[in-house]
C-alpha cells in the first residue's frame, strides 16, 4: 500500500472545501428560485400573509380567485373565518383598489366578526391558563 504525502492529502482537502462550497451554493439558489414571492400568472393560489398565534395556531390569508380568505390552522383542523374581495395597492399610491369581479355577490367579511373570533380566541387562552394555574 502507498502512503499518502502532504501534497495529495491537501490536494483532496482542496477537492472537498470545492465540492461543499458547490453544494451549499446549489442548495442555496434552489431555496431562493423556489421561494420567490412573485406572482406568477399561472399560479391560482397565493399565500398573502401568516400570523402565528400560538406553538401550533395560524392565521392564514389566502388568495385564490381574485378573493381573499382568512384561514385559522389549528392542529385539529383548518377553518374557515371569513373571505372579501381581493385588494390591491396602486402603485405609487398607499391606497388601496378593490379588483373587479366578474360575479357582484357581496362579500361575507364582517370585520366585526373577525375582531369578535379573536377576542373569543384570546378569551378561551386566557381561561384555560387560569384553569391549569388554578389545578
Amino acid at each position: 500500500m502507498t502512503e499518502i504525502g502532504w501534497n495529495e492529502w491537501l490536494s483532496m482537502m482542496a477537492s472537498l472545501a470545492v465540492v461543499l462550497v458547490l453544494l451549499a451554493a446549489t442548495l442555496f439558489g434552489l431555496k431562493k428560485m423556489g421561494l420567490s414571492n412573485v406572482k406568477s400568472s399561472t399560479k391560482k393560489l397565493h399565500i398573502g400573509e401568516v400570523q402565528n398565534l400560538g406553538p401550533r395556531q395560524k392565521l392564514i390569508v389566502v388568495t385564490i380567485n381574485n378573493e381573499e380568505i382568512l384561514l385559522g390552522v389549528t392542529p385539529q383542523g383548518i377553518n374557515r373565518l371569513g373571505n372579501w374581495p381581493e385588494q390591491k395597492v396602486a402603485e405609487g399610491s398607499d391606497k388601496t383598489v378593490e379588483s373587479e369581479q366578474n360575479n357582484p355577490e357581496p362579500a361575507t367579511h364582517n370585520p366585526g366578526k373577525f375582531q369578535q373570533l379573536i377576542k373569543q380566541f384570546s378569551d378561551q387562552r386566557t381561561s384555560r391558563s387560569s384553569e391549569r394555574n388554578e389545578k
